[in-house]
């Protein structure tokens, strides 16, 4: 049995919009740890915490997981994967990770998105496609500072066996370019940035090889 860390992306829950549960029922044999890197508020709003505070929950299940484990990630969980001490990881699987993560681009999705409310000197408001609602504090963008994606997917995979698994038909992202992380085995899926519909078992199929590789 492998235990499997979950790092989800931004402003969603645990689960990952329910990916990770899907991926937990279809390896039985293995123990998928997940958790919130958001806190919430009163309504049930995802409030999103800056990326070390972030990092500093997912050294906390890390430290409290078996030597060996697999850091599973997800968007700019990827990221977070990072800005954490890996010696108790033995691999590290990154689905969809951003390759830019700057002020200027949460703020150019914010703008883009009906309904959003921009408030650079306090808490942005930033409408979902299920219909929720996330919370982006200044501090959250304010953390964003200096973080080059690529160079940290770089450290990584010179660190840990890394796999970079690509959403060809990412709706989120586009088209991504990982060329500069030379160390990390790249596969490429026809998906969304989800994984959703058909991908999903291809998905599946693939985390099954690289697990127990």
């Amino acid at each position: 049995m492998q235990t499997i860390i979950c790092s989800h992306g931004f402003g969603v829950r645990l689960d990952a919009r329910g990916m990770f549960t899907e991926i937990q029922q279809a390896l039985p044999n293995d123990q998928l740890t997940m958790f919130d890197y958001n806190d919430f508020d009163a309504e049930g709003n995802v409030v999103v915490l800056p990326l070390d505070e972030q990092a500093e929950r997912l050294q906390h299940f890390i430290d409290r997981s078996p030597k060996g484990s697999i850091l599973l990630c997800h968007s700019q969980g990827s990221i977070i994967a990072g800005l954490v001490n890996l010696s108790r990881i033995s691999k590290v699987i990154l689905l969809a990770p951003p390759v830019k993560m700057s002020m200027e681009r949460v703020i150019e999705k914010m703008m883009d998105k009906q309904g959003s409310v921009l408030n650079l000197q306090g808490v942005s408001r930033l409408p979902r496609s299920d219909g929720s609602i996330t919370l982006v504090p200044r501090a959250y963008v304010e953390s964003l500072r200096s973080r080059d994606p690529l160079d940290i997917y770089a450290k990584v995979a010179a660190d840990k066996p890394t796999t970079i698994i690509r959403a060809l038909d990412d709706e989120v992202l586009g088209l991504t370019n990982v060329d500069k992380v030379e160390k990390a085995d790249v596969i490429d899926i026809h998906a969304d940035h989800n994984f959703t519909g058909t991908s999903r078992h291809e998905l599946i199929d693939i985390l099954r090889s690289v697990i127990s590789s």
